[in-house]
């Protein structure tokens, strides 16, 4: 016993066309993305500053070090007062910038 089904074929023509974006619609996407896309370097660039800030207090008190490494060898009381001078200031440099923050 064959029983009719209550399916009926749809033509082409009848089915939706699937939507495409406008020109418009596509800008408006590729501007969002553009500034998601500069936001996250721009707070990228941020944290590379910040990080690239805290390290000179790192790299002042490096050199002071290497300073006194090659004054160690053969010392004279000009170079120690020299070295002793510098690294003074680089404690009061650091002293302050540290006080300001």
């Amino acid at each position: 016993m064959a029983q009719g089904t209550r399916l009926t074929a749809v033509a082409e023509s009848e089915a939706p066309e699937a939507a495409t974006p406008t020109a418009r619609q596509s800008s408006i996407a590729d501007d969002a993305g553009l500034k998601m896309l500069l936001m996250g370097l721009r707070s990228l660039s941020q944290r590379s500053l910040v990080a690239i800030a805290s390290l000179v207090d790192l790299m002042l008190l490096a050199s002071a070090f290497v300073l006194w490494l090659k004054v160690i060898r053969e010392p004279s009381p000009v170079q120690l007062v020299g070295v002793g001078g510098y690294a003074l200031f680089i404690l009061v440099a650091i002293w302050l910038r540290n006080r300001r923050a």
